[in-house]
């Protein structure tokens, strides 16, 4: 469960979190993760019936599950990219919840899993995230609460770690951002798409019979 209320700021300010080694494996873990998925969808197909309304409406809501997660990381990233732990940003999708890469990042992998036609891959998406990614997400709020303790205390009281509140929602008139910081996001938030197409492609293949169907999911 992602939760770091008010009253644990205390604890993570003087609780000694390996961040660096952390952080370091979030990558790796997710590039070996989602080989692993890949591998799986070579192998297998989906028990729902080929151009049947379930997997048509699984393949619309992943596409648009997709989407959000990446238009959803370049906005968040227009807001932190360039200022990271340096500032405590608590304005555009960061006064919804402390995390909204995090949020936007499970949103796009959900996606990812329902574009494979299946109910069961976007479920291993959810687990994978729920097991690894609430540990990222409290040493990048220890780092915030050792490098803003008083404002990040206030920022933990108003508003919640992970699920949006949108009745909470501001942002300036203006804001600064850093082209060339930002520029290195895009890529990084087009993979969803990307991604989710691919996870279609061999779903149809395997329903033409291009690829092998080993056992099939539902």
């Amino acid at each position: 469960m992602i939760t770091t209320d008010a009253q644990d700021v205390q604890l993570l300010t003087t609780t000694q979190f390996d961040v660096g080694a952390i952080e370091r494996r979030r990558r790796p873990l997710t590039i070996i993760f989602g080989i692993c998925v890949g591998c799986l969808l070579l192998g297998t197909g989906s028990r729902w019936p080929a151009h049947g309304i379930v997997q048509e409406a699984l393949f619309m809501v992943g596409l648009c599950f997709a989407a959000i997660g990446t238009l959803g990381r370049t906005w968040s990233n227009l807001f932190i990219a360039g200022y990271k732990s340096k500032v405590l940003i608590q304005s555009g999708p960061y006064s919804m919840c402390r995390n909204p890469l995090y949020f936007f990042s499970a949103v796009g992998m959900v996606g990812i899993g329902l574009c494979s036609g299946t109910l069961a891959v976007p479920l291993m998406m959810v687990v994978f995230f729920a097991l690894y990614y609430p540990m990222i997400i409290r040493c990048e709020e220890h780092r915030l609460a050792n490098n803003h303790p008083d404002d990040f205390k206030e920022y933990c009281r108003t508003t919640p770690a992970f699920w949006p509140r949108t009745r909470s929602y501001h942002e300036p008139e203006t804001y600064v951002m850093f082209p060339r910081v930002m520029r290195s996001h895009f890529a990084d938030a087009f993979w969803f798409i990307a991604l989710a197409a691919a996870a279609h492609l061999l779903s149809v293949q395997h329903e033409s019979g291009v690829l092998p169907t080993f056992f099939e999911l539902w």
